[in-house]
């Protein structure tokens, strides 16, 4: 069993947006945990404090502990996903709209191609999984809650995600190692795409972590998404857009 940790960076309403996070098997999950353990002791971290983006943004994680962080990230057995959508650009091309006509499609349209994604790596596994995302409203849970039962339901137009069991699990990033490091993750991976400095060198350090094509090795597509594409004239038409590989 697989448990995956979801966070966002920037909002959907912004020019870049980006869901994503880590999965890791559940029994190994304490490896993850150890792994952070030590780099918090290393620097006299507390156990119980958060150590985010933000944090890493502001100064109040000190740079050494951020390195120490994302190298303890690395030697962890996670895989990344991360999906970065521009709503901006998409809502100029005529057949990509529908997928950014309000900040909640925008985000659903993230946790579809995530879902999509999972579903994809779960079956490479011949395993199962749940996906645990940060609480935010309640009113906005309950509607992700429907949402993801409904795609639970009905599938994407290329793929069944019969390997996710039930439906999201919610609770407060501060309870959970497991979304603090999707946090850590998602943004770097976000600001990296766009800047250079500690983000695209976190990001790349990073990248050997994420799920790639079993037999090509690509991450581009596959555990990472760019929608619309920067890096083509255009994207795959309506009907390939879920299409993994």
């Amino acid at each position: 069993m697989y448990l995956l940790f979801l966070d966002e960076s920037g909002k959907p309403g912004d020019r870049s947006f980006a869901l994503g996070g880590v999965a890791i098997r559940a029994e190994r999950w304490h490896l993850l945990r150890d792994e952070v353990h030590a780099a918090f002791e290393k620097h006299g971290w507390p156990l119980d404090k958060e150590a985010k983006w933000h944090g890493i943004q502001t100064g109040e994680v000190p740079p050494a502990l951020a390195d120490e962080l994302f190298s303890a990230l690395r030697a962890a057995p996670i895989t990344c996903f991360v999906v970065i959508l521009r709503p901006l650009a998409g809502r100029q091309i005529e057949e990509l709209a529908r997928f950014f006509s309000d900040d909640e499609t925008t985000y659903a349209t993230a946790l579809m191609f995530i879902a999509e994604r999972y579903q994809r790596f779960l079956a490479d596994q011949d395993s199962y999984g749940t996906i645990v995302l940060d609480s935010r409203q309640r009113e906005v849970d309950d509607r992700m809650r429907r949402f993801f039962e409904r795609l639970q339901e009905e599938g994407t137009p290329f793929t069944k995600l019969e390997r996710i069991v039930d439906s999201l699990l919610l609770g407060p990033s501060h309870f959970s190692l497991g979304l603090q490091a999707a946090d850590l993750v998602v943004a770097s991976t976000l600001a990296g795409r766009f800047h250079l400095g500690d983000a695209s060198r976190w990001s790349k350090q990073l990248l050997p972590r994420f799920h790639s094509h079993p037999s090509t090795g690509v991450v581009e597509g596959v555990g990472l998404k760019e929608f619309p594409a920067r890096s083509h004239g255009e994207d795959p038409p309506p009907e390939k857009l879920f299409d993994l590989r």
